[in-house]
């Protein structure tokens, strides 16, 4: 299955980032064999008439949220669902996906997240290759389902209201559909007993295009997730004590969907005891009024969000001093930034790194821990190991050599679902440990810090999203007109990169069809973070003796106008 070195480097023998720690910050955490909903249920009994969540300015208990997730796992199994069983999540940041994450998970079945800005396509994709059988989602997604359904394997359709009113959908539609509120009230908190492994058990199905390709299901097992979840909670409480925080209030936008907002603001949160004011999408204007009115000390964002409030109108009316603890993942953050906060706040900007195979964290640079180093995402985390390889020997690079970043640990996957192939491609073992390549190009300094530089394939980083060429221009295929296409990445300090598709017309479309048209064709057939912003097209693309198209050669050519203009 994986492929053999034998060699590790002093830096890695010796984990010369353990140096960097500070004091009074562990160098090592012991991870208990919990399943997740034991660490839910435990936190719902040590805090649960606490308020844990503001959701739109409504209160909501650990204890409430149990007793609805309780509940939810009952109804779940009088329906049928088993242990193993695969059950979708299709919602934005909301009570009910708390609920549905925690009652699905009781279940013994296993979550798999559909973002929310997918159109029914990309729905229909992620809901056949895992299987799903029961989705969850809301009144204003249930047109997207209805569409695809039948080409699925669907046979529950349970569908709430995220504000708690009266389901939005057709009157002939509610015979199809279950009600979600209502079958929360009828169902007594029953759920069934559950024999859960721990190491072996997925709890969540997350999908991501991996280092190469389509999107591919992660499995992540319930002891991945649990261990990145106490691997983070160490930062949170150092950085608290040091700062005389008691308790932990957080701006909760980053994406549920994703395992990033999972693990950090889901699971951390509750082994914390956080009180998260979540909203259901990013705007500035009403997270802005939050920070004034609730004065949170803790923000989990990507440069993106961070950029559009900085240059939002309210902003200068806002005191961000309350903010102690703003960190920035998914994407770089551009040094420039993270001045701006801080002479804004007072307060300096911390960053991470990880990718979803790793549940996500792998690397934090926590500011007041771990120093301002900017443009470093910091030493590894708690019992992760990280090194440079040659990407393709894998054998280890001395420090200060670029090359391609790996990482080993309890939080990285149990492999991709159904994918024997792509799994065996990103593992390696070397001095009996078996190490993840990352496939981002990366440097490490002499204290252990290290710095993400480029990342060695396609993909596309856009306001913190991972955006897969190659599922782009499979889209973009099936459009009448096109008879070549090619997607890339052009840097855009704003949103990390913007998206340029490059278009080969049929000979009979030519002088028809315009850049525009397609375009507006691709809003309609991919979700709103993935479409290209720009469109152009070409005679023809640029390609290798074998016939692959370069990518590499368009980013250049785009590289030489920039700077030609």
């Amino acid at each position: 299955m994986f492929r053999f070195k034998s060699k590790l480097p002093d830096y890695v023998k010796k984990k010369i980032w353990l140096k960097s720690y500070p004091p009074d910050f562990p160098k090592k955490i012991k991870i208990p064999k919990k399943s997740l909903p034991e660490v839910f249920r435990e936190a719902a009994e040590k805090y649960g008439d606490e308020v844990s969540l503001i959701f739109y300015d409504k209160e909501y208990t650990r204890k409430q949220i149990i007793d609805w997730s309780d509940r939810l796992a009952t109804a779940l199994h009088n329906m049928g669902v088993r242990k193993g069983d695969v059950v979708a999540i299709y919602l934005p940041n909301s009570v009910q996906f708390l609920v549905a994450y925690y009652g699905i998970l009781a279940a013994g079945a296993t979550v798999t997240a559909i973002s929310p800005l997918f159109v029914p396509r990309e729905v229909a994709f992620q809901l056949k290759d895992s299987g799903a059988k029961t989705i969850i989602t809301m009144d204003l997604f249930y047109e997207n389902v209805k569409q695809i359904k039948d080409e699925t394997p669907l046979k529950n359709i349970i569908v709430c209201n995220i504000m708690g009113e009266k389901l939005r959908i057709e009157k002939e539609d509610l015979e199809k559909v279950i009600n979600y509120h209502e079958l929360i009230e009828k169902t007594p908190p029953n759920p069934p007993k559950i024999r859960i492994n721990p190491t072996e058990d997925v709890a969540v199905l997350q999908y991501t295009g991996g280092t190469t390709g389509l999107p591919k299901g992660a499995m992540l097992t319930h002891y991945n997730i649990l261990a990145n979840a106490l691997q983070v909670v160490p930062i949170t409480e150092t950085l608290n004590k040091r700062l005389g925080i008691n308790r932990t209030i957080a701006i909760s936008v980053l994406p549920w969907y994703h395992s990033y907002g999972q693990t950090v603001e889901i699971v951390a949160g509750a082994l914390l005891n956080n009180l998260g004011i979540c909203f259901s999408q990013f705007d500035p204007a009403p997270i802005l009024e939050a920070i004034q009115k609730y004065r949170p000390n803790t923000f989990i964002a990507v440069p993106a969000i961070l950029i559009l409030l900085l240059n939002h109108p309210k902003s200068r009316e806002v005191d961000f001093t309350c903010l102690k603890y703003f960190n920035m993942g998914a994407a770089p953050t551009p040094v420039e930034l993270a001045r701006q906060w801080k002479q804004l706040s007072g307060n300096p900007l911390s960053e991470g790194y990880g990718l979803t195979e790793a549940s996500p964290v792998t690397h934090s640079r926590c500011a007041q821990l771990f120093g301002e180093i900017l443009g470093s995402v910091g030493p590894p985390i708690l019992n992760t190991l990280a090194g440079i390889v040659d990407p393709d020997t894998n054998e280890f690079l001395p420090i200060g050599q670029l090359g391609e970043l790996v990482v080993s640990g309890p939080q990285v996957m149990k492999g991709y679902w159904k994918r024997p192939e792509e799994t065996k491609k990103v593992f390696f073992k070397a001095g009996g440990v078996t190490w993840l390549k990352t496939g981002d190009l990366a440097r490490m300094d002499e204290n252990g810090h290290f710095y993400i530089l480029d990342r060695t394939k396609d993909i596309i980083k856009y306001k913190g999203h991972s955006v897969y060429p190659r599922e782009l221009e499979e889209v973009l295929f099936t459009h009448e007109a096109i008879m070549d296409a090619a997607v890339i990445g052009v840097p855009d300090p704003d949103v990390g990169e913007q998206i340029k598709a490059f278009v080969v017309l049929k000979p009979e479309y030519r002088g028809k069809v315009t850049e525009d048209d397609i375009l507006y064709w691709c809003k309609e057939h991919m979700a709103a973070f993935k479409y290209p912003r720009y469109v152009e097209i070409v005679e023809y693309l640029p390609k290798s003796m074998v016939g692959k198209t370069l990518r590499r050669v368009l980013r250049e050519q785009e590289a030489q106008r920039t700077a030609e203009s």
